[in-house]
């Protein structure tokens, strides 16, 4: 079946691949895509292929701020669109607003962006529209009641991070790592992490692969 096909709009490369790295670390089975300028990501647009989530720099060598933002939301597919900008305007951040869009700062960490990513992402598997492409009932109903920041400790939980690892790179503490864990395995009805885990790689091999 084909993976869950994720478009990253950004001209710096070590930003691309950095954009990447985290789409991967939170959806390993996603293909990420890459365009380097306004002109290559309308042309990917413009295709029948079914997006599941956009990630566009505002700031690109044939298009800048409210341009590109404007351009990308009239190709926009049926998936979620997200705005990673080093931008720091107002006027842009209406924008997204009045358009639906999620804005998100290049100021901030990787986990406040795989956080937006993975809620973006439940966003797009909870609509009418995606779901005629899945499954049409989740594998766990568990797994969507979760908290954003419950479901980035589950995604690193799936790696086999231990509390401390997670605690760091989701930027808590140990305890509140420990008491979204014991949250998310008395939602899930499961007994310890492994289970856990399986839930999750299930869910979103059922969730994210289109069929």
């Amino acid at each position: 079946m084909p993976h869950p096909r994720i478009l990253i709009i950004e001209d710096h490369p070590l930003m691309a691949d950095a954009i990447a790295v985290s789409v991967h670390s939170c959806l390993p089975q996603a293909q990420c895509v890459l365009a380097s300028s306004l002109q290559s990501a309308l042309a990917h647009l413009s295709t029948p292929t079914l997006w599941a989530l956009v990630l566009v720099d505002l700031n690109l060598p044939d298009s800048q701020g409210l341009q590109t933002l404007d351009a990308v939301c009239q190709w926009r597919s049926q998936g979620a669109l997200l705005v990673l900008s080093g931008l720091q305007d107002a006027a842009v951040e209406q924008a997204c607003v009045a358009n639906g869009v999620v804005y998100v700062s290049k100021a901030l960490p990787s986990s406040r962006f795989e956080a937006s990513l993975l809620s973006s992402l439940h966003q797009v598997l909870t609509t009418s529209a995606w779901s005629i492409e899945t499954k049409p009932e989740p594998l766990h109903k568990g797994i969507p009641s979760l908290s954003n920041q419950q479901r980035l400790v589950l995604a690193s939980l799936s790696k086999g991070w231990t509390s401390q690892h997670i605690a760091e790179h989701v930027q808590l503490s140990e305890a509140t790592v420990r008491s979204h864990t014991r949250e998310i395995l008395r939602k899930l009805g499961v007994d310890n992490r492994t289970q856990a885990t399986q839930l999750y790689l299930q869910w979103l091999h059922q969730n994210l692969d289109p069929s």
